[in-house]
């Protein structure tokens, strides 16, 4: 099975704003309100966690567009 990296936008303070994921390492993704901001928060296998503005739903579709395109080799 390929890699699949998704690029999601990050609340934490990063370079552009954005965070880049293996779509295979998510564990979690939840939909929750912390510091007044409603957020997901996408959980990877190992620890680390993001919070991100996407919708869980719109991440499924960007993992599912990312998965139909062809391989680059």
């Amino acid at each position: 099975m390929k890699a699949c990296f998704i690029k999601l936008n990050c609340l934490e303070d990063t370079l552009d704003n954005t965070v880049t994921v293996n779509a295979g390492n998510i564990s979690t993704i939840k939909r929750i309100t912390y510091n007044d901001v409603l957020q997901t928060m996408v959980m990877m296998v190992g620890g680390e966690r993001f919070g991100v503005s996407e919708t869980p739903e719109e991440i499924a579709e960007i993992v599912e567009r990312e998965l139909s395109k062809e391989p680059a080799y």
